[in-house]
């Protein structure tokens, strides 16, 4: 009896292990952040050099700048002219700048407030919010900020990793699949629901021999 009760619980502790990895890796995709390098013809048309392959990533927060002094810090490549940048939940930013690590050209500020030009107190531009899990693209817009810089307007639109081919779409089938991929939060409740199962059992399997004595 004591064995079936080691394994029973042997089985909640590992099943929930992964609730914890469950939840923490959907935590970690909840402040990512991806961008898109403008194209050469999108930055000549408002009057910029070309950004190059290089993408650094100013940020910031009231407790102050959380990847250090301008630039900031590299961000990581994705795949083409695709980056991202991770922060932990301790040193979520409220603000960020996409820049070519200080060689001319940035983006707007990522803040949600407004951009005011220079020489025009009267040309605002509304800042796009941070949104996580998006992609930041440059819409083709220029703006002057109030240090006389010319950043490029962004938007951000969502983002996938990998798109399925006009093949794979054809073959794909409807799948009667009920495993949960790992990140989704329904996973957490799935695990936690197997946890409950088997300290349930092991209750009544207990109060079983209990009785038999």
């Amino acid at each position: 009896m004591k064995k079936i009760l080691s394994v029973i619980f042997a089985a909640a502790l590992v099943a929930s292990m992964f609730v914890v990895g469950a939840v923490s890796t959907s935590a970690a995709d909840d402040y990512t952040v991806y961008f898109e390098i403008p194209d050469d013809a999108t930055l000549e048309k408002i009057g910029l050099d070309v950004w190059g392959s290089k993408v650094s990533v100013h940020a910031w927060n009231d407790a102050g700048n959380l990847n250090g002094e301008w630039p900031g810090a590299e961000a990581t490549h994705v795949e083409g002219n695709i980056y991202s940048y991770t922060w932990t939940a301790d040193s979520v930013p409220t603000g960020i700048i996409f820049n070519n690590g200080n060689n001319g050209v940035q983006t707007q500020n990522i803040d949600g407030g407004e951009t005011v030009s220079k020489t025009d107190a009267s040309k605002t531009v509304k800042n796009p919010a941070i949104e996580w899990g998006k992609l930041y693209k440059a819409t083709g817009e220029g703006i002057e900020d109030p240090n006389g810089n010319t950043n490029v307007v962004v938007a951000a639109t969502d983002y996938k990793t990998a798109e399925p081919s006009a093949t794979e779409s054809k073959k794909e089938e409807p799948s009667d699949d009920k495993t949960v991929a790992t990140g989704d939060t329904s996973a957490a409740w799935v695990l936690l629901a197997v946890v409950a199962a088997s300290l349930g059992t092991a209750v009544v399997m207990t109060k079983k021999a209990s009785s038999k004595d």
